[in-house]
């Protein structure tokens, strides 16, 4: 595969004259001398711009993020604009973060020697354990289809001159114009090896045995496969749509897919399998280039051609017809490419094959089969219309190896297929042939011949031949998340309408704020549903509990320091000692990388290397199969309680996510909440929403909504891989890692047409329509979405509850008759005083000794008149205070009553103290609250009559305010 543009060119090695060792990285080169010397290292053209590409993004997000706090802190008209510019910034810049770490990450590989050579020996392991797998699981597919058994159909090829390019191409080592000569019938492998551009086309007709050759092909060559040679991969170019993808994304995606490993980051930040494809270090295996739509076929031809580079090798199979036509299209001929036609079974072969697979019957001292009659016939009647049918039936391996199932295996008699009545054409002995493998192969049962037409009939109305558990049905799969996305949201929905209990306006209708959010919600829900696709298998990579403890404290350390740090936080000398503690370690971290000595010897790195799974990690490729990938899937949703599948769930998912945090923390930030529980009953429900939008995006979710809905529909069994697994062994399905496909495409279609129900032709999948308006239903719920969150966080910030029907109040020293106060104290003046809060306005009036009055008693009359806030009425923020208690100190329980008459509610109580005990009297008045406080030196502790007199003088005075206040109400 070539690298694209931007890229870096795979990694080579060299050697000097002079022994010194060359390491090249792209375009940059490394010399390190036999004495371990590190001469010269050439720094990368453009690095520092793919570092500032990297740090423009982080930058304006952290702006971001500061404007939102500061937003948070902010009072008035500037809280709105810096909230929405913050907004603005986080949404503009998050999609394009990881973009930008994953280019500086590349150019940091090409700029490191020591993270090159690290990223080989990834590379290499990984490449190990996948040639481990795949020699595993060829043979046990070898050993289903018994291929060997008793020994494999002879399958014999010759040079196809029509379809390859000149020789002078593809002789790369001598560039001569002479043919050379592929022709052969038992090792593929050593022709292909022969070829010097690594280019081989297979061309037949269909059933002549293409796919069995390039599987033994592949399997051969993995077993002649030097330590560091490529790794052949089989990869069926029926899932391929050149159209939407190129070829290097599609191939990385089907590995990951049938070895969830691959999917893993190396170094460089690409999944292992896009780097074992640009490295080279895989040999691609292109099988069923036929099998693609007639529509996509030049496309990826011109795809394909696209993407070769100058050594890039590769094997594909196609029928002849169907290649013929595509290049035709195209215009174009695959470069250095050499071409074999498989040529058919001769009539003899066929029937030494069908001898040797049929059970003797040996009568007296004549040993025949049930074939005998059969060969007889066409041995003597060569002309008979009849015969000459069957003998152009069985020059295909796959017939042969039909009627092997079906007569050698069973007790039919094969005489008759010599019946031209009932079958008068070709066609219609290989239909019977076809439609005889599943009951031959079942001991004829009804059940499982109806779950497997089904099937067939399944994967034609989807364009494809590819059967994955995680795309059993479409509609599962969405209503999974539509059940999910439905649960998570509905509990957001119902977070906020209990923190949040107030009417808004829209278009001039009153509604709870809920109203607004929940309509957000309903599109997002069909936003995930339509505008998602299909979660592939995730896979978390097994991790020993050793391993696990150094995380785990890890974790713990960090969570203790942030706490302790905020704690230490509020101390000025920690605040200097931190700033100074950074200023040195950034100094000195400078000094000593520029004194860091350079490595001795190319291969001693002190960098610790990742993937540790793909260098030790144990091959079990005979169970790496559909039901492994499934048990993958629902670890990794289960240990990452669905956050896997919200960070690796697109687009829609996240909006979704968005929504859970904007319900979770915008009345933190737009409305002060004073709810007990509050903060616990948030956090709960919002970490179970996620949890359930992630488990529900989970590709194992969706299957058990597909596997419920088909199995009570009747469509399937309950164990759907269980059937799947059986008729793998049976030899009805093959399989390609964690996908199976029928054993033949003509297979599907027959069982297909018996469901009663025609075939629509390839690539007219259902879901074509909503994958192509997908992009405009993205761009649209992200518009409403957006629009629809920052029109509802300005709408909360400016939600105000009811004003009380106090809006201000008199000065507190008019409040109070002078006849009375002459009673109490010996000048009647007060000194008034005032006290402001955003909530409520406190006004103050005292006598007491530190006044121009000073003198004995004290009396402090205080008024405090409580304003809406965005969450509590007035009167419900006077009820709240009213409820915490008098400002008295400690309060003596026999002496506090209840004031039954006065303003809404009233109590006089006695704050306890021993030489001067304080009388307080408490009204509340609507969104007022009066307090009237009594002290007297001579009151000893325990005085009742004392005590009496002084609560009556409070209770009297907080009458007569009452009294002038209620005057006073506008």
């Amino acid at each position: 595969m070539n690298v694209p543009a931007g890229e870096p060119t795979p990694r080579q090695e060299a050697h000097a004259h002079d022994n010194s060792q060359i390491h090249m990285a792209g375009r940059d080169q490394y010399i390190y001398s036999s004495d371990g010397t590190n001469h010269d290292q050439v720094p990368v053209p453009g690095a520092a711009r793919a570092l500032a590409r990297m740090l423009a993004p982080f930058c304006v997000l952290v702006t971001g993020v500061t404007l939102v706090w500061v937003a948070y802190d902010a009072d008035g008209w500037i809280r709105g604009p810096f909230l929405l510019a913050g907004l603005v910034c986080v949404v503009l810049t998050s999609p394009r973060l990881r973009t930008a770490v994953r280019r500086w990450r590349l150019t940091r590989t090409r700029r490191n020697p020591g993270l090159a050579r690290l990223l080989d020996r990834q590379l290499e392991g990984a490449a190990e354990q996948l040639a481990r797998e795949l020699e595993v699981l060829w043979n046990r597919e070898m050993r289903l289809r018994r291929l060997q058994h008793p020994t494999p159909l002879p399958v014999r090829w010759v040079n196809a001159e029509e379809f390859g390019d000149h020789w002078t191409n593809i002789r790369t080592d001598d560039g001569r114009d002479a043919s050379l000569d592929l022709s052969g019938s038992s090792a593929l492998h050593e022709v292909f090896s022969r070829i010097p551009s690594g280019r081989l086309l297979i061309l037949g007709q269909a059933g002549a045995g293409k796919s069995v050759l390039a599987l033994r092909f592949a399997l051969d060559r993995l077993r002649a496969r030097e330590p560091s040679g490529r790794v052949p991969v089989l990869l069926p170019m029926a899932s391929w749509d050149p159209t939407t993808q190129d070829l290097e994304s599609w191939a990385a995606g089907r590995l990951a897919a049938a070895h969830p490993a691959l999917a893993g980051r190396a170094v460089s930040g690409r999944t292992v399998a896009t780097e074992l494809l640009r490295s080279g270090q895989l040999l691609p295996v292109l099988d069923g280039f036929d099998e693609m739509s007639t529509q996509t076929r030049h496309h990826a031809l011109r795809r394909l051609r696209a993407s070769l580079g100058e050594a890039d090798p590769f094997l594909l199979t196609s029928r002849a017809d169907e290649y013929e036509a595509a290049v035709r299209q195209a215009d174009i001929v695959l470069p250095a490419t050499a071409a074999v036609r498989v040529e058919p079974l001769s009539v003899q072969e066929s029937v030494d094959y069908l001898r040797r697979t049929t059970r003797k019957l040996v009568v007296g001292r004549t040993v025949a089969t049930k074939w005998d009659p059969v060969f007889t016939r066409l041995r003597e009647h060569p002309r008979d219309p009849q015969v000459l049918r069957l003998r152009d039936v069985l020059t295909t391996p796959l017939m042969t190896g039909l009627a092997r199932i079906t007569y050698s295996d069973t007790s039919r008699d094969p005489a008759e297929l010599l019946d031209h009545r009932r079958f008068p054409t070709r066609a219609a002995i290989e239909d019977h042939l076809l439609g005889q493998l599943v009951p031959a192969v079942t001991d004829q049962s009804e059940r499982t011949a109806r779950w497997l037409k089904f099937l067939a009939q399944h994967l034609n109305s989807l364009g494809t031949q590819d059967l994955e558990w995680w795309r059993l049905s479409p509609a599962g799969p969405r209503a999974a998340r539509a059940v999910g996305a439905m649960l998570a949201l509905g509990a957001a929905t119902a977070l906020l309408g209990w923190r949040v209990d107030r009417q808004t306006s829209l278009f001039g209708i009153e509604m709870p704020v809920c109203v607004p959010f929940g309509v957000l919600c309903l599109i997002s829900v069909t936003d995930v549903v339509f505008g998602s696709r299909e979660s592939p298998p995730r896979y978390v990579p097994r991790t020993e509990p050793g391993r696990m403890v150094r995380p785990a404290l890890a974790l713990v350390a960090v969570v203790g320091g942030v706490l302790l740090y905020y704690w230490l936080l509020q101390y000025l000398l920690f605040n200097v000692i931190v700033a100074a503690a950074s200023v040195i370690f950034s100094v000195g971290h400078s000094i000593l990388r520029r004194k860091r000595p350079r490595p001795k010897a190319p291969g001693r790195l002190t960098v610790e290397e990742p993937l540790e799974d793909l260098r030790h990690g144990t091959s079990d490729a005979a169970t790496r199969g559909p039901e492994r990938t499934l048990r993958e899937d629902r670890l990794a949703t289960l240990v990452t309680l669905g956050l896997i599948n919200l960070l690796m769930g697109g687009s829609a998912v996240w909006r979704a996510a968005g929504l859970l945090i904007f319900a979770a923390f915008a009345p933190y930030w737009f409305l002060p909440d004073v709810r007990p529980g509050t903060g616990a009953i948030t956090t709960v429900v919002t970490f179970v929403a996620f949890a359930v939008l992630g488990a529900s995006s989970s590709a194992w979710c969706g299957f058990g909504a597909s596997r419920v809905w088909l199995w009570g529909a009747g469509k399937l069994p309950w164990n759907v891989l269980g059937l799947l697994e059986e008729a793998h062994r049976l030899g009805v399905l093959r399989q390609s890692g964690a996908v199976y496909q029928f054993r033949h495409s003509r297979l599907q279609e027959r069982l297909a047409a018996q469901a009663g129900e025609p075939a629509p032709a390839r690539g007219q999948a259902s879901g074509s329509r909503i994958g192509d308006l997908r992009p405009v239903v993205s761009m649209l719920s992200s518009l409403v979405l957006a629009v629809g969150s920052i029109a509802m966080g300005v709408d909360m910030f400016l939600l105000k509850a009811e004003s009380g029907p106090y809006e201000a109040v008199v000065p507190v020293c008019e409040l109070v008759d002078r006849e009375v106060l002459l009673k109490l104290v010996p000048d009647p003046r007060g000194e008034p005083s005032e006290g402001h809060d955003y909530d409520m306005n406190t006004r103050y009036c005292s006598w007491n000794a530190g006044t121009e009055t000073a003198g004995d008693p004290v009396v402090v009359i205080m008024v405090q008149l409580f304003k809406p806030t965005r969450t509590l009425a007035a009167v419900e923020q006077a009820d709240g205070y009213f409820g915490h208690g008098l400002p008295v100190g400690p309060i003596v329980s026999q002496y506090t009553t209840d004031l039954d008459g006065v303003g809404d509610e009233a109590v006089t109580a006695v704050g306890h103290s021993e030489d001067r005990p304080t009388a307080a009297t408490s009204v509340r008045l609507d969104n007022l609250l009066v307090t009237v406080t009594y002290e007297v030196s001579g009151l000893k502790w325990g005085d009742t009559e004392g005590y009496a007199r002084s609560t009556r003088i409070t209770q009297d005075l907080a009458r007569t305010v009452v009294r002038n206040l209620s005057g006073a109400r506008p």
